[in-house]
């Protein structure tokens, strides 16, 4: 069994023929398969027996003895591509799905259901979709194998007990379950474990942090001591002996810091190449008892995320992660590096975090299909053949995200806008319109529709009850919609936990966590996580002991499985709807394009004004400047690692672009230079970009999420757009700028996401007081004679979005860049 070839050859194939013969499975049929057949196959001919009876209304029967029938389940094995089926029809033999495995076999099957029109969206008969067939003809002839050996989206906090089969009956029915099985997470404490003795008689494998070695469980060890790679070497080879039919172990580092400190080990180099010499080592090992089939995982994360500076062994397999990144790499510059020391490599994403996004409408990765439609197919080109995302049991919020990722991993190439139809049209029928913009709405990449989280609540509510008029009074199509209208609700009820103090917040968190629990069985969110953890991370609010989520009912008062009845769902819907308002703007928003800015001070004729204070901010950013005459150098006065504990995000990372390129094709943009020359150290540093061409310019800062201070000598350009299309980084501390607003502009269009400052007007006059911290849409009424002059941001916390005036805000006028049309209003 030789995975070499197979793991980097491997490619999505799919080779129907034109020449495929038509069979007719309309009026029932025998599924014949052989004697001894094991488990899978046996569940997977009942499986089909099953749903064809359901889609035909016909008998299917199954015979492991005669091998006359019309359909032929048939295990052929090939260990070089355990995850491959041919499905073909004769008019002779009939439908013979063949399986490289047992595995591949069930995927055949459910390939082929899928194929005649079933699915499984979600977990749960809600969400499964049996097609009525009065006439099943088929005609096939494909090959079908997938794009990645491991495909796997699971949950990060676990799930109830009796979450567990319909989760697995996904899995199952979506080919999830890939036949290489990858290890790969945290293992560090198996290691110390299944050496106990050996540990316990050597304190010295422990890691040396602050000159002291603790004996914990979960420490990272002192790899320059022979001892530990003689030990790791008995773990790898003690881990096949135990589990003959593993393809892999892991050997990946315990999570965290506190790497060894002794000499031997910095001689070593950094953690990314420690890391890599033990799991080198029990690659090596292995593979001399086992052969070259047994492989290594290891994760690249957190500080052994960087590529080594030694080569990777063969049978080593690392598993990029897509966050907790040091350094401030780009996994895109991580999955090259890695792969050009000879790892084989896979991914480790997060769909969804619970302490993260709290099954919220739209705030992970899972329900971003523009994310998913992107990366899935970017990492697979990169060499990718495994894909691990952590995720949580909440589809309410990413169902479709994670039913798509799954076409995805089998497919790269799958249609967004078709997948998307394909689950609008089967799961809503008439009801297809509204709730096509239900999840436009909660999709991750839709970041407008959550700026105002009252109105994006208000929407939810009004297309879910437009779907249920149009629904026909089809149940089916109706408890579908129902179990996101109890997923509205729990959105809806966390905001109100979020945003409350006080006994208001107590009691707000026990009907957030009573309402998760009770509608745990319909898998909209992650009950099971909220009821562990949020009480753990606010200490405003309080789980009483007889509440604890691990007490079972009905001793638990918190606890009811009673499942809502349609009333008291539609209760809920009409609440919503009574409750919460759509934002509209009583202003038009404008676009202003970046190509065309000009110095505002060539074009306007205003006194100056004190200056500003520009905000500090973590994260991406922007500047624009013009350049008019050259040469001329553009200056920055740059401090990096503001927060200290986030020194480790790496070199502050700078980048001047000419907007319009040395072609000036539209809105090109072309890299003039790159600079990552400041560390995160707290210390001031300058930063000179020579500018050799006159035009329009952009400085791009990234800190990856530490906190940077930027500043620049008076009087050179730079002005920061603030505007819906901009995500603006985390602004911390108070910041005032100017910005301009055009002859005759009769409002001024405002989103604000601020706690405090002021809108001030030309004569210094307060227009506004910004007290809006959760999001809210405004507008500014312009008096007359207060057009055609700067208008100013004063002692903001917080961000803001100019929507209808040019969203260009600099320190002064001097500095103060605007579009070319601002002057023609």
């Amino acid at each position: 069994m030789n995975y070499r070839f197979f793991l980097f050859s491997l490619v999505f194939l799919i080779h129907p023929s034109e020449s495929a013969e038509e069979i007719n499975l309309s009026n029932g049929a025998t599924i014949s398969i052989s004697s001894g057949a094991g488990q899978t196959v046996q569940l997977a001919a009942s499986d089909l027996a099953e749903k064809l009876s359901q889609i035909t209304g016909k008998d299917y029967l199954i015979d492991a003895a005669d091998q006359t029938g019309s359909i032929h389940l048939i295990v052929e094995r090939n260990d070089t591509d355990r995850d491959a089926y041919t499905i073909k029809t004769s008019a002779e033999t009939g439908l013979t799905i063949t399986g490289n495995s047992e595995l591949a076999l069930q995927h055949g099957v459910w390939d082929f259901l899928y194929r005649i029109g079933y699915r499984q969206y979600f977990p749960g008969k809600t969400w499964e979709i049996i097609p009525t067939r009065k006439e099943l003809k088929v005609a096939l002839d494909t090959k079908e194998t997938p794009a990645y050996v491991n495909r796997r989206i699971w949950y990060g906090y676990g799930l109830w007990e009796h979450n567990r089969d319909a989760y697995r009956d996904w899995v199952k029915k979506n080919c999830m379950d890939g036949a290489f099985k990858l290890n790969t997470g945290h293992a560090y404490h198996r290691l110390i474990s299944s050496q106990q003795v050996e540990f316990d008689a050597h304190p010295e494998y422990y890691a040396l942090v602050n000159g002291e070695r603790k004996i914990r469980i979960h420490s990272k060890l002192c790899i320059s001591n022979p001892g530990v790679i003689a030990a790791a070497k008995n773990y790898g080879i003690g881990f096949f002996e135990k589990n003959p039919e593993a393809d892999s172990v892991s050997v990946d580092p315990s999570d965290g810091g506190n790497w060894c400190e002794c000499k031997n080990c910095a001689k070593l180099g950094p953690p990314n190449d420690r890391a890599l010499i033990l799991a080198n080592a029990v690659a090596e090992a292995v593979v001399e008892k086992f052969g070259n089939n047994k492989y290594t995982g290891m994760y690249a994360y957190n500080y052994h995320s960087s590529p080594p500076s030694i080569p990777v062994h063969p049978n080593v397999i690392i598993s990029v992660a897509t966050a907790f990144i040091k350094d401030g790499k780009k996994v895109d510059d991580i999955i090259s590096g890695w792969a050009e020391k000879g790892a084989v490599i896979g991914i480790r994403e997060y769909y969804s975090v619970s302490t993260w996004d709290r099954d919220l409408p739209g705030a992970s990765r899972g329900s971003n299909l523009e994310y998913l439609a992107e990366t899935i197919p970017k990492f697979h080109r990169q060499g990718a053949r495994f894909l691990s995302a952590e995720s949580s049991d909440n589809w309410g919020c990413n169902g479709l995200g994670y039913w798509f990722a799954s076409r995805l991993m089998w497919n790269p190439a799958e249609s967004k806008t078709d997948t998307t139809t394909d689950f609008l049209q089967n799961c809503f029928g008439p009801a297809e319109e509204p709730m096509r913009e239900f999840y436009q709405l909660i999709n991750g990449s839709n970041t407008r529709a959550r700026l105002v989280y009252e109105d994006l609540l208000a929407r939810m509510f009004s297309h879910l009850n437009e779907a249920r008029s149009l629904a026909g009074g089809n149940r089916e199509i109706l408890r579908r919609i129902d179990d996101l209208i109890l997923y509205t609700r729990h959105a809806e009820l966390f905001d109100i936990y979020r945003r409350s103090s006080g006994t208001a917040r107590q009691k707000a968190y026990e009907e957030m966590i009573r309402h998760a629990y009770r509608i745990r069985d319909t898998f909209m969110v992650h009950s099971y996580a909220l009821y562990r953890d949020v009480h753990n991370r606010d200490k405003a609010v309080k789980l009483p002991d007889e509440a604890f989520w691990k007490i079972p009912e009905p001793d638990n008062p918190w606890k009811n499985s009673e499942r809502y009845p349609e009333s008291e769902i539609v209760d809920f819907l009409n609440l919503g709807l009574k409750k919460h308002n759509t934002v509209e703007l009583n202003f038009e928003a404008r676009e202003y394009a970046e190509k065309d800015l000009v110095p505002a001070r060539k074009l306007l004729d205003l006194p100056e004004v004190s200056p500003g204070i520009a905000h500090t901010g973590r994260g991406k950013r922007s500047w624009f400047t013009v350049v008019e005459k050259v040469p001329a150098d553009l200056k920055l006065f740059v401090t990096g690692g503001l927060i200290t504990h986030y020194r480790d995000r790496g070199n502050v990372k700078i980048e001047l672009y000419k907007i319009g390129g040395a072609s000036e094709a539209g809105e090109e943009i072309t890299l003039v230079e790159e600079n990552s020359s400041v560390p995160p150290d707290g210390v001031e540093r300058t930063i000179v970009f020579p500018v050799r061409e006159p035009g329009i310019y952009q400085i791009k800062l990234d800190d990856g999420s530490d906190m940077t201070k930027v500043t620049w000598p008076e009087g050179q350009g730079m002005a920061t757009k603030m505007s819906l299309g901009v995500d603006l980084p985390k602004m911390t501390g108070r910041w005032s700028l100017y910005f301009y607003v055009p002859q005759h502009t009769k409002s001024i269009g405002l989103y604000l996401a601020a706690g405090a400052g002021q809108l001030l007007d030309p004569d210094g006059d307060v227009a506004l007081k910004l007290d809006h911290p959760g999001g809210e849409f405004l507008p500014v009424p312009v008096p007359e004679g207060k057009s055609g002059r700067l208008w100013k941001f004063s002692n903001v916390a917080g961000s803001v979005r100019l929507l209808n005036v040019p969203p260009f805000l600099a320190r002064t006028l001097e500095e103060l860049v605007l579009p070319s049309d601002s002057f023609s209003f």
